[in-house]
């Protein structure tokens, strides 16, 4: 079944799938919410769905995040429905594996691109700061992916991947130290000394 959208003279514009309606980008999104559909996002980028299955009105994958976890999607009469085997999939959240298999499925994840026309998107404006194209998917997907380690990665392996860095890099060094500084400013009224 393909839901058509007629353009100009009665021939179809663009060919939508009940799949893709459902799990339109802007929706997963919402249903997400911000952090967990950007973790979504970056899990597609970087190729962790497999095995992919996909029919007009469902689909199916396996995200390698940590372990394979299975993902199921529908595009039912009620609405769509969702089941991942990770813990917040279980209980029926719409959680970062569903985002990923929802956006490779339905053809999102390819959308960082260039802005053709160079007026840049603003719809974050227009959906509450929820989510935007140019936001994510002309985000550098590097930086993206960098961006889930960061917020992951346990505090003591950043401080280790941060010294490293300034050790590489004198720039990184003096951003650094300028950051120290000011911390050491506002916690004790004074900045430390070289």
């Amino acid at each position: 079944m393909i839901i058509s959208v007629s353009g100009e003279n009665g021939h179809d514009a663009d060919a939508v799938t009940p799949l893709e309606a459902a799990f339109e980008e802007r929706a997963c999104a919402q249903r997400a919410g911000t952090d967990v559909f950007i973790e979504g996002v970056n899990l597609a980028l970087l190729g962790r769905v497999e095995q992919l299955r996909i029919r007009p009105t469902n689909a199916s994958g396996t995200v390698d995040d940590d372990g394979p976890h299975e993902v199921r999607l529908e595009a039912a009469d009620d609405g769509p429905r969702t089941g991942c085997t990770c813990p917040e999939g279980a209980t029926g959240s719409f959680c970062r594996h569903t985002v990923a298999v929802a956006l490779v499925a339905t053809g999102s994840a390819g959308l960082a691109e260039d802005d053709e026309d160079g007026d840049g998107d603003d719809d974050d404006d227009e959906n509450g700061g929820i989510i935007g194209e140019s936001s994510l998917f002309t985000d550098d997907p590097v930086h993206a992916a960098m961006r889930v380690f960061l917020s992951r990665a346990p505090r003591a392996e950043l401080v280790e991947t941060l010294l490293d860095a300034a050790d590489d890099s004198e720039a990184v060094a003096d951003a650094l130290w300028e950051a120290t500084v000011a911390w050491h400013g506002r916690q004790h009224g004074a900045a430390p000394s070289p």
